[in-house]
């Protein structure tokens, strides 16, 4: 098993130097096994690398690299109205969501463009619009570094929570591949339709949502145009009805995120670098009293979700620009690389962020990019 000198660049959104003097990429689990036993990999000094898309890299790293290439997907089970797929790591996430929705099987239509490799999904937990990866995952395949062995977790022994996982906290377990539990929502709109009066009851409430957000949401705009106005929240809703097609659900994410998300191939960026912070219900009921412009989601029992975007708006951070860095105007949680930054100022940026954060609302946003350094 032989490592290559790489740099990093065109394998990291943020699109920074990286040279890794130690990399190695696999397709087979053979491969990675036979190079686990023929060398002593130290867990301190192995990272493994997906699509990039999640991670800050330093300028330079002499440790071993690991990154899984393969893409494939395998069809493993399915009944009338569910379907088990098994993506494997290596696959882009976005091309998984296309490939799934385009077979008619719903549940990930939600988490469509989101950057990264499948095998980024169990790790981070990745979510948006009211739906987490860790409600459709069935199980997840390793290889344990430690042991030289692969393992397989249920979805419960994942631990998942809140962009959180078993795998953040035990770095030695590699994703292999990812089972998911999607459903068929073709068929189970059909079976609803059959003369079941409280189906069509629950068609019919359904029809009155769709009527009720399109009053709402839509505007007669100039030049006799529809406009779309859809708040956060009432997307949310709107993903969650049944009734309408996941591929027009797809088409609807896709538009807002190419609207409010910046493109990583035109400028280097890994989303949202911040996780919005949990806190207990006083705080949050404080902060709506100070500064009722910054957005609160109800989480567990007691606790609140604070837009960390609306906290680093009201600091002031809101499209600043330093050297190459700067925070998105819009979406002040994406940090940019404007072409040469490094990944020492990105890191700097970032903590002066969180240090007015901190400083103004007694708050600590953590970072959700992992930072190598």
């Amino acid at each position: 098993m032989k490592f290559e000198s790489q740099n990093l660049r065109p394998l990291n959104k943020f699109g920074v130097n990286c040279i890794a003097t130690n990399y190695f990429r696999f397709t087979e689990v053979s491969e990675l096994d036979n190079l686990a036993k023929s060398r002593s990999l130290d867990q301190r000094n192995v990272l493994i690398l997906g699509g990039g898309s999640n991670i800050l890299l330093p300028e330079k790293f002499d440790g071993v690299v690991l990154h899984p290439c393969n893409d494939k997907i395998e069809l493993l089970d399915q009944d009338l109205s569910s379907i088990i797929v098994r993506a494997h790591a290596g696959l882009e996430w976005d091309r998984f969501v296309t490939h799934c929705v385009g077979n008619g099987w719903g549940g990930l239509e939600n988490l469509s463009l989101i950057p990264g490799n499948v095998g980024a999904a169990p790790v981070q937990n990745i979510g948006a619009y009211g739906r987490e990866a860790c409600e459709l995952i069935e199980q997840v395949t390793c290889y344990d570094l430690a042991t030289n062995e692969v393992v397989i977790l249920s979805k419960q022994n994942c631990e998942f929570s809140y962009r959180n996982s078993i795998f953040k906290r035990r770095p030695e377990l590699l994703v292999i591949s990812v089972d998911f539990k999607l459903h068929k929502p073709r068929t189970a709109l059909l079976r609803s339709l059959k003369g079941d009066k409280k189906s069509i009851s629950g068609v019919a409430a359904e029809f009155k949502k769709i009527i009720s957000l399109v009053t709402k949401d839509f505007r007669f705009g100039p030049k006799t145009k529809w406009r779309p106005q859809v708040s956060f929240d009432n997307i949310r809703t709107l993903l969650d009805i049944d009734l309408i097609p996941i591929s027009l659900k797809r088409r609807l994410v896709c538009l807002i995120r190419r609207k409010t998300m910046p493109d990583p191939a035109k400028i280097g960026n890994v989303g949202c670098f911040f996780k919005s912070p949990i806190v207990k219900s006083s705080i949050a009921d404080s902060i709506k009293t100070a500064y009722p412009k910054i957005s609160l989601y109800p989480g567990t029992p007691g606790t609140y979700k604070v837009s960390a975007g609306d906290l680093i708006r009201e600091c002031g951070w809101a499209g600043k620009k330093i050297g190459d860095v700067s925070i998105n105007a819009r979406r002040p949680l994406i940090i940019l690389n404007h072409g040469n930054a490094s990944a020492k100022e990105i890191l700097n940026f970032s903590k002066s962020v969180q240090s007015d954060v901190q400083k103004k609302f007694n708050i600590t946003i953590e970072p959700e990019v992992v930072i190598v350094q």
